[in-house]
């Protein structure tokens, strides 16, 4: 079993606490699994972590019970959505945030309206930052607001240019996401509008935020009354935004920003 060196003096009476070894090995299996492209099986899994089929087996079958992993009809696995919720409270815990927060409000106050960032979480894009531009607005956006993976400007996006197998378990599972060619238009424009604004009368535009590799990992959009919402005026403001945070996704090496499963 592995242990932690003590950094206590000598003569302490204070031991060291060991790690759990079972615990260690669960998250080294969540850890491959997050880096594999496509669903694994368990052999594959058990010769890359170096133990039995049995131990892995069971690995795979707890972290299953807990929500983290999912059996396909072919006996590979892969990950839930479930881990997202971790990558949210990372954003929060490692500051992320409060680097993004002053570029957010800035852009909110060139663009006039509210600005967010937005992550796909289960089957919806769900508001994780926003800013206003400290005057009274018609539109209401609120920080944890779910929003519409097929009528949603960010939700649009995120569904057509997040990782396939992102996306591709929530196309089996049923969700409802833009048809092939709309996923064909907003692959090649880079930026989506939402599409229920004739109904409400509020607007918005997004366009994707990238980890290096050109992975995207959550959209920045602006949001108003429709009037006021020009494309060329919301990709002014948001793609310089969008480029500076990103700068900041190229800091963080810890891996704050590992927001899906």
């Amino acid at each position: 079993m592995n242990t932690v060196t003590s950094s206590a003096t000598p003569g302490s009476p204070r031991p060291a606490t060991p790690p759990l070894a079972t615990v260690l090995k669960a998250l080294a299996l969540l850890d491959s699994l997050a880096d594999a492209t496509e669903p694994v099986r368990v052999s594959s899994l058990a010769r890359a972590m170096g133990t039995s089929r049995a131990e892995t087996h069971r690995q795979l079958v707890t972290l299953e019970a807990a929500g983290w992993m999912e059996q396909l009809p072919d006996g590979a696995y892969r990950l839930t959505l479930r881990p997202a919720h971790l990558g949210h409270a990372a954003l929060r815990q490692a500051g992320i945030g409060e680097r993004t927060a002053p570029l957010l409000e800035r852009a909110a106050r060139q663009a006039g309206e509210v600005v967010s960032i937005a992550v796909l979480d289960t089957d919806t894009a769900r508001v994780v930052q926003r800013a206003d531009p400290g005057r009274s607005l018609h539109a209401t956006l609120l920080l944890g607001d779910r929003l519409s993976l097929t009528s949603s400007a960010s939700g649009r996006l995120l569904a057509a240019l997040c990782p396939k197998d992102i996306t591709g378990p929530l196309r089996e599972r049923g969700v409802a996401l833009p048809d092939t060619d709309e996923l064909s238009i907003l692959n090649g424009t880079r930026w989506a509008t939402s599409t229920d604004d004739e109904q409400d009368g509020i607007a918005a535009l997004a366009v994707p935020l990238c980890r290096p590799g050109n992975q995207v990992v959550a959209a920045l959009s602006v949001h108003g009354p429709r009037e006021r919402i020009t494309t060329a005026d919301a990709l002014a403001v948001l793609r310089p935004t969008a480029h500076e945070i990103e700068q900041l996704l190229r800091l963080d090496t810890g891996g704050a920003l590992r927001l899906h499963g």
